[in-house]
């Protein structure tokens, strides 16, 4: 069985290799091709054959001196398996790549994956930005390549016999509670040549009206991946969801859109009012005085002590006329501020903190991040004003760029 890599031997790739007969045709064609790469494999501790799975893969890597990476995870009760362990995956792919630095990760998808894939899309009537699987695509930062697409199951099977190549079997493959895996041994597995193709070819039509599609939609995001409410009014519900989740990829945020939240969330767009929802850890969708967008905060919390505070998210304004205020009483800088804390604006009067929010219009997520600077007695003496978050301002005390904490 005759397999072409269409890989540059210029780079160095990542494979995600699960010791599968997918992931491992693909280590071994690397492996014969000359190919600089490394391994990352995830154990989940969920099956049995696991343990053995992985020892065999380490003997392999250790015999031709191929760097092997493995995360141990166990997935937390009440969660969603395949949608768990996919983020687990992904997550571990993009933070390994970047610590390695190396831009490309090698998945082993093929033609089948492809093809079951675009079967579940229809199944479940998804709205989606793209049918079956992408080639190339992105993934916090690492391009996710999928090299083996055009060749069938079959095909990387027989090159793994035919090469002796070793790999394991996932049992869990087989159990046809699970949607993909029905869609696989009732569908996908009995389709005959011209079924495949024709199925192939309504796949490529299909995305070619859907970036159409994307292109219209995309007409009402604004430069940092948010939009009005009022130019996205008359959308309906297939197109608004359509737009989250093209926001949700500019943003490289993975998280599924469901027409049960489009429909909640149209809702609340008809409200006059500011909101914010939680869709997961530390990601935003939110509601800022008509304008919407999506954010992931990076932290949570930050403290400097102003003698530590010239970097490249704040620094303080010698050439304001608060300056040797700030300098004489200031002792640290912090976020977190609270509501009902008080202090004291330019021109004496005092104010709290919950009031200045709604007077400046400061946005949610930037409410979360806002700076204050306390004295030695934890008292807060100073806030600035949300306009002052430019630095073309010079005349505040603090000059800061809260984006750095912010995707």
């Amino acid at each position: 069985m005759k397999i072409n890599l269409k890989l540059s031997k210029d780079k160095k790739y990542l494979l995600a290799c699960s010791y599968g007969p997918d992931s491992m045709c693909l280590f071994d064609l690397l492996l014969k091709g000359g190919y600089n790469f490394e391994i990352a494999h995830v154990n989940y501790h969920l099956r049995e054959e696991e343990p053995k799975e992985m020892e065999d893969m380490k003997k392999i890597c250790k015999n031709f001196k191929i760097p092997l990476h493995i995360i141990d995870v166990y997935m937390p009760s009440g969660v969603n398996e395949e949608g768990w362990a996919r983020n687990v995956r992904y997550d571990y792919f993009s933070s390994l790549g970047k610590k390695l630095n190396i831009k490309d990760v090698l998945i082993a998808h093929n033609e089948d994956d492809l093809i079951e894939t675009f079967c579940l899309q229809l199944k479940r009537k998804n709205i989606v930005s793209y049918y079956g699987l992408k080639e190339v695509s992105n993934y916090k930062d690492v391009n996710i390549v999928r090299p083996l697409l055009k060749y069938k199951k079959s095909d990387l099977l027989k090159y793994c016999d035919e090469n002796k190549v070793h790999y394991g079997i996932d049992l869990s493959n087989f159990d046809t509670s699970y949607e993909r895996n029905e869609i696989r041994k009732n569908l996908v597995s009995k389709m005959s040549e011209l079924k495949r193709k024709l199925i192939l070819d309504e796949i490529k039509v299909l995305n070619e009206e859907l970036k159409k599609k994307i292109t219209e939609i995309s007409k009402f995001i604004e430069e940092d991946c948010g939009f009005f409410k009022k130019t996205i009014s008359n959308l309906n519900d297939d197109d608004l969801q359509l737009l989250l989740i093209r926001v949700l990829e500019l943003k490289e945020i993975y998280y599924p859109i469901s027409k049960k939240f489009v429909n909640e969330f149209k809702k609340i767009l008809k409200k006059d009012i500011n909101w914010h929802k939680e869709l997961k850890n530390n990601v935003y969708l939110t509601i800022d005085y008509g304008y919407v967008n999506i954010y992931e905060l990076l932290i949570n919390d930050y403290k400097y002590t102003l003698k530590d505070l010239d970097n490249s998210i704040f620094k303080l304004n010698s050439k304001s006329k608060m300056y040797e205020k700030i300098i004489e009483e200031g002792v640290y800088l912090k976020n977190g501020l609270k509501t009902n804390e008080v202090f004291k604006l330019q021109n004496g009067v005092k104010k709290k903190i919950g009031r200045c929010f709604i007077d400046w219009k400061v946005p949610f997520i930037y409410r979360r991040l806002w700076p204050g600077i306390y004295n030695k007695n934890n008292e807060l003496i100073y806030v600035p004003h949300y306009q002052e978050q430019s630095s073309i301002k010079n005349e505040g005390p603090l000059i800061f760029d809260l984006n750095h904490f912010i995707k």
